[in-house]
């Protein structure tokens, strides 16, 4: 449509409301009829999708309504306030029949009653009107049905020889109908009973006695009531109708009666007319605009409007004259939807597009004035599928833009449809999920609502990789045309335009679709060159100019811009696309793209590039494509040439043409509006119109720039043939291109903002689950949160929750009224005004100062990614343009940069893949470093509101630099270590260890006392934590530095315990024990700690803490200690051994023998003399005597005693005898153990005779005799002995032992086995070799074996 002769853009429509969110209460009406049902009927030849909107009370609530062909029988009502908030609640009234697309809701102000009494008029095909009262807010509560008080119903159609139903209009009070026999009925409903004299009448021309004759008189020649619109005319309501044959009529219903009459004639065309509209009458003229539907009847139908005047002079003798002067606006092919009318412009709604006349202008003979985009065009536009070669031209220049890394080109195409898809404006959630049933990939309803942004994007790279689109550029390209090729039929069915929504008062105007409503916006200055004829616009142009400008500036730019329009063409319009997506993400300028598509201006797609397509699109489609890009490079190149050196020569001097390019720069640079704001604003119904316009408004402009910036750097690099002199090149280079560069980067951001979904609040946010909670009572809140993470709903409405304009049409219609086309771009600049200034609109470096607060803004509600990408972008922008210290000087904001970088990167690294997140993790520590050396970044951050996560610090007793950097470190520090990042927090707690000196040592006593701590304390708290971060990444060397510089003696003997306790818990303690770490100063520390450890783990503990202290003092040589430690375990495994099961007490006295064997081995590398340790006292260590508390204490017992003094023996000792005789009865315990048999030891002490009996009875005759031998002297012995050999000898007779005898508790005889050489049987045994139990063939072998050794 743009581009049709004489038709010039004037807005763009934006969309306000998805139907999509609104709660349907649904209510069925009975049924007044006995007619025949038509309901679902979608073939009636009356059903149709139409909507259209009533608007009632002042300020008023704009009621649409809508009905449905698929659902004839279906009347859908929404209330839209604009000065509250929008409603959620929809309305959906079931009828028995079909209905006419006609409805009309009014507010009764004839009763009194409490609150508005709202009254709806209907009509279903069958005849039967309704008038039905509409509850405030649709509050019916859980009834299905319409209450039988609030209905009233008239069948229309009583008499059967009534023509049938064509049309239907209303006013308050009464509802006209027209029929095929060409009269019109009159009902009024509402205002009399039906029973009433007068609720019907009838409009008709017969007159005296034809009036007795009632229904019989009617006139059988006029013509069927083609169309009816009642409009209320100077207080005076007016009936205009419209006959089949053309005739025009106009009744005035209050003294019943014709007063206009005309038949309408199209020369020179066949059809007729079928449709009336009826504007207001213009208060100056008092001419009434009327406009009238002439359709041809060929064999493709052609449809043109005939716009009248109806000049109104009431009280005349003839009160309506039709102006002689014929306008007609020819439609063409396609469908009309609709048309309405006000005082001055003619609105036209047609399948394809939106179309607006102005009725006052005289010029017009035929063609079309303007035009609005729709959001058909819009969306088709944003995937690639407007253009023929847009899509190939996005492949070619993906290509180009990673010559060097091609496996990139996929994810990226990839991840710009993805963008565009789920960007607002754009993303529609139920044609996104018809399209995957087209996929036949299906979901449930609440599936597809628990995506989030992430899932929508895996399931879509999912299906696209299953579609094969994951092998190449040319695959995921193909892929994506044909899925968004699909998204955008989809789209236009689902949200096809069923009526116009019109405000006569304030001239705005909106679009009815089937599941959107949606407004129009007019056009930026810039927009109007843009889209129309620059000759059309050198008014619009002027004003951006000053008024001293002449005509030769003016032609100077239009040919200047005709050259920036080459340059867009030849790059295709995806290079905006591209280029945008490369600035979307952080740490990547404009330097870093721009120089590749100049080269393409230069030299084409390189050689590269075509062949990396070759394979993918064959080699001829691959030749032909470059052929062509060849030529078009040529053509272009000499079109570039001339046109350059023709601009030259009409400005004498590129001097001229770059004063003129000056001007217009300035003219593309956001307006800065000082704002007065008081309060932030609420969830407003204009809020969706005011972000879709400003991202649409950001999105042109950015393009605009970007293609004067490509224009002007072309020119530098072809400066020798078109004749630039050096000056005039760095003038483009130092003044011209950093200029363009951060007017592209303010757009960029601001489209960024308007385009990006914001993110879900993570799960584990704790504010966000109170919020959820609805505590509070600000619902508006609540109903922001509960739209964070949904596509629809962008970055931009975060920030325009903190935004309340005070721009001059906001006061007149304090939200009152739909705004028109000029005030929403009103709206819009002020909003992008606010953003880039803030309240002041105070010029500034990139809106640097205002990036802080909307960082702050961001951060406040978890937008992490966005803040890092505004942040980032202004420091590359800073960075680039080389104002490092200029920005330094500025209230120290830049460390204010650095600190919300800081902030944000850290919130990001959850969840994060290890590279990804520890390259987070470095950024992070170098912006917080970065923010502490900045000057003045004491007072800068400390002004910082709390939702920047500052914590108050009071430095009024020192501000010294030294001070705030210790405590900023230790905040950092604090901050990384509720992230778990131990190893940053380390690094942030040795920073603020080395500015204790300087920040508490140069401070007197007072200050020092104020901060709560002195130098030693401050150094031992940061040296605690340096340990506690170092040892949770278990780097124990340094943790044990950590400890051994800590100063301060408590928190040291802390931090020892803690390692010691931690190297316990890991299986890391043996480091302790084999001089890995050296414990110089710390032995008898670290041993404490141990020993207090091993006297409170449990005795199965693994490590062993018994067994690490015998080790850690073997290690040292303290071989005594050793002993005593490894005899204290072998005690507590006694007292074990007492309580366990057979089993498990085999196991602890083979552990008991292990333990008393290796105290044996370490009292034996002592010097005799000093063979001995103390005995511990049963039941009571002196380790649990003397530390009745967890905290450990050094106690005399404890200290080591060197191997060279002379102590005194104790009166209860142990010595290696004494450890060998416990070690022998422990053994036997052991053995009889095994052989399932219990028995005690009692120590060291001589055993009963009893265990002698055990063990004889179990054959372990070896542990008997060495048992008896080492307690039994003199003539015990040999006693015990002959009474081992008598019980022996009588198990080799089983025949002469009595009953008593057997079993373990038989006695021995009193047989006596003599022997005089007590001391040479002793020998013998310890001499012997050891014989085996059962190494005989008979018991009396074991008899003599033994016999044999002992004598």
């Amino acid at each position: 449509m743009g581009s049709s002769s004489g038709w010039r853009m004037a807005g763009m429509e934006v969309p306000l409301l998805s139907t999509d969110s609104i709660d349907w209460r649904q209510l069925s009406v009975p049924s007044y009829s006995s007619s025949t049902s038509t309901a679902n009927n979608s073939n009636h030849s009356l059903s149709k999708d139409f909507a259209s909107c009533c608007g009632v009370g002042n300020p008023p609530s704009y009621f649409i309504w809508k009905t449905r062909k698929a659902r004839s029988n279906v009347l859908e009502i929404l209330e839209l306030g604009s000065c509250k908030e929008i409603s959620r609640i929809g309305l959906q009234l079931t009828f028995p029949d079909a209905l006419f697309p006609f409805a009309f809701i009014y507010k009764d102000e004839s009763k009194s009653t409490s609150g508005d009494l709202l009254l709806l008029y209907t009509l279903t095909v069958s005849g039967v009107a309704y008038l039905i009262r509409l509850r405030d807010n649709f509050d019916y509560g859980t009834s299905s049905l319409v209450p039988s008080n609030e209905i009233l119903g008239y069948n229309t159609q009583s008499h059967p020889h009534y023509g049938a139903i064509t049309t239907v209009a209303a006013s308050e009070g009464c509802l006209s109908i027209g029929r095929s026999d060409g009269s019109i009925g009159c009902f009024q409903l509402g205002t009399l009973d039906p029973s009433s004299s007068g609720f019907v009448y009838e409009l008709r021309d017969d007159v005296g006695f034809g009036r007795l004759w009632g229904i019989l008189s009617r006139s059988s020649t006029l013509a069927a009531v083609q169309d009816l619109v009642m409009s209320k005319v100077q207080q005076r309501k007016f009936l205009f109708v419209l006959h089949s044959d053309g005739s025009f009529r106009v009744w005035d219903l209050l003294t019943r009666s014709k007063i206009f009459s005309h038949t309408m004639t199209a020369p020179s065309l066949t059809g007729a007319f079928v449709r009336l509209w009826v504007g207001e009458a213009n208060a100056d003229t008092g001419t009434i605009p009327l406009a009238m539907l002439h359709q041809q009847n060929l064999e493709v139908s052609t449809e043109t409007i005939f716009l009248y005047g109806l000049h109104c002079n009431v009280g005349d003798k003839t009160p309506l004259s039709l102006e002689p002067s014929l306008k007609k606006i020819s439609l063409g092919e396609g469908g009309l939807v609709d048309v309405k009318l006000t005082s001055n412009n003619v609105w036209i709604l047609k399948e394809e597009g939106l179309i607006m006349q102005d009725l006052l202008r005289d010029d017009f003979t035929g063609g079309l004035a303007h035009y609005y985009a729709l959001q058909e065009t819009f969306v088709a536009d944003q995937l690639f599928q407007s253009s023929e070669h847009s899509s190939d031209d996005l492949l070619w220049l993906a290509c180009s833009s990673f010559s060097s890394a091609k496996d990139e080109v996929v994810p990226f195409v990839s991840s710009l449809f993805l963008r565009s898809l789920l960007s607002p404006g754009v993303y529609c959630n139920a044609v996104l999920r018809q399209t995957f049933g087209d996929y036949s990939k299906h979901f449930t309803d609440s599936e597809f609502g628990s995506f989030t942004v992430d899932g929508l994007k895996s399931e879509l790279l999912s299906l696209m990789e299953h579609q094969g689109g994951s092998t190449s550029p040319v695959s995921i390209l193909q892929c994506w045309k044909t899925f968004c090729a699909r998204y955008v039929n989809n789209w236009c069915k689902y949200n096809a335009a069923c009526g116009l929504l019109i405000d006569s008062l304030t001239g705005s105007v909106g679009l009815v679709r089937n599941n959107t409503i949606s407004l129009c916006r007019g056009l930026e200055d810039v927009e109007h060159v843009i889209y129309g004829s620059f000759e059309e616009n050198t008014k619009c142009v002027g004003s951006g100019f000053d008024s001293s400008s002449d005509e030769l500036d003016r032609q100077i730019l239009f040919e200047f811009l005709q050259c920036v329009r080459c340059v867009s063409q030849q790059l295709g319009k995806a290079s905006s696309a591209i280029i945008s997506e490369f600035l979307s993400r952080p740490h990547v300028s404009s330097e870093e793209v721009i120089p590749q598509f100049l080269k393409i201006l230069e030299i084409g797609y390189s050689s590269s590039t075509g062949a990396t397509l070759v394979s993918e699109l064959g080699v001829d489609t691959a030749w032909e494509r470059e052929l062509l890009n060849h030529r078009t490079l040529r053509k272009f190149s000499a079109n570039m040439f001339l046109s350059l050196r023709a601009l030259c020569h009409k400005a004498n001097s590129w001097g001229k043409v770059l004063d003129v390019v000056e001007s217009h720069l300035k003219f593309l640079v956001p307006c800065k509006i000082v704002l007065n704001l008081d309060a932030e604003s609420v969830f407003h119904i204009l809020d969706s119109a005011i972000v879709h316009s400003t991202s649409q408004i950001a999105r042109v402009m950015f393009e605009s720039v970007l293609d004067v910036l490509m224009l002007l750097s072309y020119m530098t690099s072809i400066c020798g043939q078109i004749n630039m002199s050096h000056d005039d090149v760095s003038r483009v280079k130092l003044e011209f291109i950093p200029m363009i560069q951060e007017i592209m980067t303010e757009w960029h951001i601001i489209h960024f903002f308007g385009t990006t979904p914001s993110e879900s609040p993570p799960i584990e946010d704790f504010s966000y689950k109170l919020s959820s909670l609805q505590i509070d009572s600000n619902g508006d809140k609540r109903l922001w949160n509960a739209n964070l993470g949904k596509c629809e709903f962008s970055l931009a409405y975060i920030l325009l929750l903190r935004m309340q304009s005070s721009s001059r049409e906001l006061r007149n219609l304090s939200f009152s009224r739909l705004p028109n086309p000029s005030s929403l771009v009103s709206l819009s600049r002020e909003f992008t005004s606010w953003i880039i200034c803030g309240r002041s609109g105070e010029e500034s470096s990139v809106f640097f100062s205002n990036a802080i607060d909307l960082a702050i803004i961001l951060l406040g509600h978890n937008q992490y990614s966005a803040t890092e990408y505004l942040l980032t972008s202004v420091d590359l922008y800073s960075r680039k343009e080389k104002i490092f210290g200029s920005l330094q000087a500025v209230d120290g904001k830049y460390s204010a940069l650095f600190h919300l970088l800081g902030c944000c990167l850290i919130a990001q690294t959850h969840g994060l893949h290890v590279p990804d997140r520890d390259r987070k993790l470095r950024e992070a520590i170098h912006c917080f470093f970065r923010a502490a050396s900045m000057e003045g970044s004491s007072n800068a951050l400390q002004s910082l509101p709390d939702e920047a996560g500052w914590l108050r610090i009071d430095f009024s007793s020192s501000p010294s630099a030294s001070s705030w950097k210790l405590q900023y470190y230790q905040w950092v520090m604090q901050l990384f270590e509720q992230y778990n990042e131990s190893e940053a927090a380390s690094q942030f707690a040795i920073a603020a260890l080395e500015q204790v000196d300087a920040a508490l040592g140069t401070m007197d006593t007072s200050s020092r006392e104020n901060l709560g701590e002195s130098v030693t304390t401050a150094k031992g708290r940061l040296w605690a934590n340096i340990f506690k971060f170092t040892l949770d990444l278990n780097n124990y060397h340094d943790a044990y530095c950590a400890i051994t510089s800590n100063p301060d003696e408590e928190s040291r003997t802390i931090c020892l315990r803690r390692f010691i306790i931690v190297l316990y818990e890991r299986g890391a303690v043996k480091m302790l024990c084999d001089g890995q770490l050296p414990l110089i100063g710390l032995v008898e520390k670290v041993e404490r700690e141990l020993a207090w450890k091993a006297e409170r783990s449990d005795i199965s503990a693994k490590p062993n803490p018994f067994k690490l202290l015998y080790a850690f003092e073997m290690h040292r040589h303290n071989w005594r200690r050793a002993a005593s430690y490894i005899y204290l375990y072998s005690v507590r495994l006694k007292a074990e051994a007492a309580v366990k099961d057979h089993q498990l007490r085999s196991l602890t006295l083979q552990e008991r023998l292990n333990g008393l064997a290796a105290a044996i081995n370490a009292l034996q590398l002592v010097h005799p003399s000093y063979a001995w340790i103390d005995a511990p006292v049963d039941d009571i260590s002196p380790d649990r005597e003397n530390y009745p508390n967890k905290k450990a204490k050094i106690t005399k017992q404890e200290k080591s005693l060197s191997d060279d003094d002379l102590p005194q023996r104790p009166p209860s000792y142990l010595d290696v005898e004494k450890l060998e005789k416990e070690f022998l009865l422990t053994s036997a315990e052991h053995l009889l153990s095994l052989a399932n048999i219990k028995w005690s030891s009692t120590g060291n002490n001589k055993p009963s005779p009893e265990l002698i009996n055990l063990l004889v009875e179990s054959y372990s005759y070896d542990m008997a005799f060495l048992v008896i031998l080492k307690f039994w002297k003199g003539s015990d012995l040999k006693r015990e002995l002959e009474r081992v050999f008598i019980t022996m000898a009588l198990t080799c007779c089983p025949s002469r032992l009595g009953p008593s005898l057997h079993g373990k508790d038989r006695k021995t005889h009193t047989l006596l086995l003599t022997s005089s050489q007590d001391e040479a049987v002793h020998n013998s045994l310890h001499t012997a070799t050891t014989v085996h139990q059962f190494a005989g063939s008979s018991h009396w072998e074991t008899l003599e074996q033994y016999l044999v050794c002992t004598s």
